[in-house]
Protein backbone atom coordinates (compact mmCIF):
# COMPACT_ATOMS: atom_id res chain seq x y z
CA UNK A 1 0.00 0.00 0.00
CA UNK A 2 1.63 3.40 -1.36
CA UNK A 3 1.83 6.05 1.17
CA UNK A 4 -0.07 8.14 -1.23
CA UNK A 5 -2.88 6.16 -0.67
CA UNK A 6 -3.55 7.39 2.40
CA UNK A 7 -3.06 10.74 1.13
CA UNK A 8 0.63 12.17 1.78
CA UNK A 9 0.04 15.04 -0.87
CA UNK A 10 -3.12 16.35 1.10
CA UNK A 11 -1.17 16.39 4.26
CA UNK A 12 1.73 17.78 2.89
CA UNK A 13 -0.25 20.61 1.33
CA UNK A 14 -1.56 21.41 4.92
CA UNK A 15 1.60 21.65 6.55
CA UNK A 16 3.07 24.02 3.68
CA UNK A 17 -0.50 26.42 4.45
CA UNK A 18 0.97 26.33 8.27
CA UNK A 19 -2.10 25.51 9.86
CA UNK A 20 -1.53 22.21 11.85
CA UNK A 21 2.23 23.58 12.85
CA UNK A 22 2.21 22.92 16.30
CA UNK A 23 5.26 23.43 19.10
CA UNK A 24 3.35 22.90 22.28
CA UNK A 25 2.11 19.12 23.63
CA UNK A 26 -1.19 18.35 24.01
CA UNK A 27 -2.56 18.73 27.33
CA UNK A 28 -3.88 15.25 27.61
CA UNK A 29 -0.56 14.03 26.62
CA UNK A 30 1.09 15.73 29.57
CA UNK A 31 -1.18 14.07 31.30
CA UNK A 32 -1.10 10.32 30.12
CA UNK A 33 3.02 10.66 30.72
CA UNK A 34 2.43 11.87 34.31
CA UNK A 35 0.04 9.77 35.55
CA UNK A 36 0.66 6.25 33.65
CA UNK A 37 4.41 6.36 32.71
CA UNK A 38 7.08 8.66 34.15
CA UNK A 39 5.96 11.58 36.56
CA UNK A 40 8.15 14.84 36.82
CA UNK A 41 8.52 15.92 40.60
CA UNK A 42 11.39 18.13 40.27
CA UNK A 43 13.64 20.25 37.67
CA UNK A 44 15.30 17.07 36.51
CA UNK A 45 13.75 14.83 38.79
CA UNK A 46 11.16 11.99 37.98
CA UNK A 47 9.18 8.79 39.88
CA UNK A 48 8.59 6.18 37.42
CA UNK A 49 5.28 4.94 37.43
CA UNK A 50 4.77 1.77 34.87
CA UNK A 51 6.09 -1.68 36.69
CA UNK A 52 9.66 -2.04 34.33
CA UNK A 53 12.49 -3.39 36.10
CA UNK A 54 15.67 -1.43 35.88
CA UNK A 55 16.88 -3.03 32.91
CA UNK A 56 13.63 -2.58 30.94
CA UNK A 57 14.00 1.53 31.72
CA UNK A 58 17.13 1.63 31.14
CA UNK A 59 16.18 0.31 26.87
CA UNK A 60 12.96 2.29 27.36
CA UNK A 61 11.53 3.45 23.63
CA UNK A 62 8.68 5.29 23.03
CA UNK A 63 6.59 6.03 19.53
CA UNK A 64 4.87 9.28 18.25
CA UNK A 65 2.20 7.65 15.70
CA UNK A 66 1.42 10.95 13.16
CA UNK A 67 4.54 13.30 15.22
CA UNK A 68 3.94 15.99 12.59
CA UNK A 69 6.77 18.16 13.29
CA UNK A 70 7.69 16.67 16.91
CA UNK A 71 6.41 18.67 19.35
CA UNK A 72 5.43 15.15 21.15
CA UNK A 73 9.09 13.66 20.20
CA UNK A 74 10.56 16.85 22.11
CA UNK A 75 8.12 16.04 25.31
CA UNK A 76 8.56 12.28 25.43
CA UNK A 77 12.41 13.15 25.17
CA UNK A 78 12.32 15.86 28.11
CA UNK A 79 10.76 12.68 30.17
CA UNK A 80 13.80 11.01 28.83
CA UNK A 81 11.70 8.28 27.33
CA UNK A 82 13.93 7.92 24.11
CA UNK A 83 11.15 8.74 21.58
CA UNK A 84 11.01 7.90 17.67
CA UNK A 85 8.19 9.58 15.52
CA UNK A 86 6.89 8.63 12.30
CA UNK A 87 4.42 10.90 9.77
CA UNK A 88 2.93 10.72 6.43
CA UNK A 89 3.72 14.18 5.32
CA UNK A 90 7.54 14.42 4.41
CA UNK A 91 7.09 18.43 4.70
CA UNK A 92 6.01 17.71 8.82
CA UNK A 93 8.75 15.34 8.73
CA UNK A 94 11.22 17.76 7.25
CA UNK A 95 10.07 20.82 9.22
CA UNK A 96 10.25 18.83 12.47
CA UNK A 97 14.27 17.70 11.74
CA UNK A 98 15.18 20.99 10.88
CA UNK A 99 13.37 22.17 14.57
CA UNK A 100 15.32 19.00 16.42
CA UNK A 101 18.22 20.32 15.00
CA UNK A 102 17.68 23.83 16.23
CA UNK A 103 17.50 22.57 19.52
CA UNK A 104 21.03 20.46 19.22
CA UNK A 105 18.88 17.15 19.23
CA UNK A 106 20.35 16.12 16.19
CA UNK A 107 19.49 12.57 17.51
CA UNK A 108 15.87 12.83 17.65
CA UNK A 109 15.77 14.53 14.29
CA UNK A 110 17.55 11.21 12.82
CA UNK A 111 15.19 9.09 14.49
CA UNK A 112 11.89 10.97 12.66
CA UNK A 113 10.95 9.32 9.42
CA UNK A 114 8.62 9.30 6.83
CA UNK A 115 5.90 6.81 6.29
CA UNK A 116 2.53 5.30 6.92
CA UNK A 117 0.57 3.95 9.64
CA UNK A 118 -0.32 0.76 7.59
CA UNK A 119 3.30 0.22 7.34
CA UNK A 120 5.65 0.62 10.86
CA UNK A 121 9.02 -0.28 10.07
CA UNK A 122 9.68 -1.34 13.38
CA UNK A 123 10.56 -4.83 14.90
CA UNK A 124 7.21 -6.34 16.64
CA UNK A 125 7.25 -5.05 20.65
CA UNK A 126 9.49 -2.94 20.22
CA UNK A 127 7.88 -0.19 22.29
CA UNK A 128 6.88 0.56 25.76
CA UNK A 129 4.77 2.97 25.37
CA UNK A 130 2.90 5.04 22.22
CA UNK A 131 1.24 8.46 22.00
CA UNK A 132 -1.28 9.45 18.61
CA UNK A 133 -3.44 12.48 18.79
CA UNK A 134 -5.33 13.40 16.06
CA UNK A 135 -3.90 10.90 13.74
CA UNK A 136 -6.36 7.60 13.43
CA UNK A 137 -9.72 9.91 12.83
CA UNK A 138 -7.74 11.97 10.30
CA UNK A 139 -7.87 8.99 7.76
CA UNK A 140 -10.62 6.53 6.63
CA UNK A 141 -12.14 4.23 8.85
CA UNK A 142 -10.70 0.86 7.08
CA UNK A 143 -6.79 2.45 6.80
CA UNK A 144 -7.22 3.49 10.31
CA UNK A 145 -7.81 -0.31 11.56
CA UNK A 146 -4.95 -1.49 10.11
CA UNK A 147 -3.01 1.42 11.72
CA UNK A 148 -4.14 0.76 15.26
CA UNK A 149 -3.55 -3.38 14.19
CA UNK A 150 0.08 -2.03 13.63
CA UNK A 151 0.48 0.34 16.61
CA UNK A 152 -0.41 -3.17 18.75
CA UNK A 153 2.25 -4.84 16.86
CA UNK A 154 4.71 -3.06 17.45
CA UNK A 155 4.02 -2.10 21.39
CA UNK A 156 5.20 -4.62 23.85
CA UNK A 157 3.37 -6.62 25.87
CA UNK A 158 1.40 -4.93 28.59
CA UNK A 159 2.48 -1.65 26.96
CA UNK A 160 0.05 1.41 26.96
CA UNK A 161 -0.86 3.80 24.29
CA UNK A 162 -2.25 7.20 24.18
CA UNK A 163 -4.83 7.65 21.49
CA UNK A 164 -8.08 10.26 20.68
CA UNK A 165 -10.79 10.55 18.46
CA UNK A 166 -13.39 12.87 16.93
CA UNK A 167 -16.68 12.36 18.36
CA UNK A 168 -20.09 14.22 16.97
CA UNK A 169 -23.59 13.49 18.25
CA UNK A 170 -25.32 14.39 15.04
CA UNK A 171 -23.31 12.49 12.80
CA UNK A 172 -22.77 9.25 14.50
CA UNK A 173 -20.46 6.80 12.92
CA UNK A 174 -19.20 7.93 9.40
CA UNK A 175 -15.75 9.51 7.49
CA UNK A 176 -16.23 13.00 5.79
CA UNK A 177 -13.75 15.16 3.36
CA UNK A 178 -13.09 18.46 5.37
CA UNK A 179 -14.40 21.04 2.71
CA UNK A 180 -12.52 24.27 4.22
CA UNK A 181 -9.82 25.42 6.11
CA UNK A 182 -6.03 24.38 7.12
CA UNK A 183 -6.79 20.77 6.83
CA UNK A 184 -8.66 21.00 3.56
CA UNK A 185 -9.41 17.94 1.53
CA UNK A 186 -7.77 15.35 4.46
CA UNK A 187 -10.79 13.26 6.02
CA UNK A 188 -12.16 13.33 9.64
CA UNK A 189 -13.73 9.75 10.78
CA UNK A 190 -16.54 10.84 13.90
CA UNK A 191 -16.74 7.88 16.27
CA UNK A 192 -18.98 6.68 19.11
CA UNK A 193 -18.39 4.86 22.20
CA UNK A 194 -19.47 1.61 20.76
CA UNK A 195 -17.50 2.15 17.21
CA UNK A 196 -14.74 3.31 19.55
CA UNK A 197 -14.68 -0.03 21.58
CA UNK A 198 -15.25 -2.20 18.69
CA UNK A 199 -11.96 -0.57 16.78
CA UNK A 200 -10.15 -1.20 19.51
CA UNK A 201 -11.20 -5.01 20.01
CA UNK A 202 -9.43 -7.71 22.18
CA UNK A 203 -5.83 -6.51 21.80
CA UNK A 204 -5.78 -3.87 24.52
CA UNK A 205 -7.91 -3.41 27.96
CA UNK A 206 -9.30 0.10 28.18
CA UNK A 207 -7.43 1.65 31.38
CA UNK A 208 -8.94 5.22 30.90
CA UNK A 209 -12.04 6.27 28.60
CA UNK A 210 -12.70 10.01 28.99
CA UNK A 211 -14.89 12.28 26.75
CA UNK A 212 -14.01 15.89 26.43
CA UNK A 213 -16.58 18.31 24.98
CA UNK A 214 -16.58 21.86 24.84
CA UNK A 215 -19.65 23.81 23.73
CA UNK A 216 -20.74 27.79 23.30
CA UNK A 217 -22.58 29.84 25.94
CA UNK A 218 -26.17 28.10 24.98
CA UNK A 219 -24.56 24.62 25.35
CA UNK A 220 -24.61 23.69 22.13
CA UNK A 221 -21.58 21.41 20.34
CA UNK A 222 -18.91 23.34 18.46
CA UNK A 223 -18.13 21.19 15.47
CA UNK A 224 -14.73 19.14 15.93
CA UNK A 225 -14.69 19.88 19.78
CA UNK A 226 -16.27 16.62 21.01
CA UNK A 227 -13.11 14.39 21.52
CA UNK A 228 -12.25 10.79 23.34
CA UNK A 229 -9.30 10.51 24.85
CA UNK A 230 -8.07 6.63 25.41
CA UNK A 231 -5.84 4.67 27.41
CA UNK A 232 -4.82 0.91 26.13
CA UNK A 233 -2.97 -1.55 27.77
CA UNK A 234 -2.09 -4.30 25.60
CA UNK A 235 -3.15 -7.62 26.49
Amino acid sequence: MSLKTVGQDMWNEAYERGGNILFYPHEEIVRFLNKHVRKRTGFIEFRNIMPLADSEWKNFTSLDLGCGIGRHIKLLDEFSLNPYGIDLSSEAVEQGKEWMCSLGKQELAEKMIIGSVTELPYANEFFNICVSHGVLDCMPRDLAKIGIDEAFRVLKRKGLMYLDFYMYDTKGDCDEQVKEGFDKNTIKSYFTVNSLKEFVGDKADIREFRITRITDADGNDIKYCCRAHLILQKS
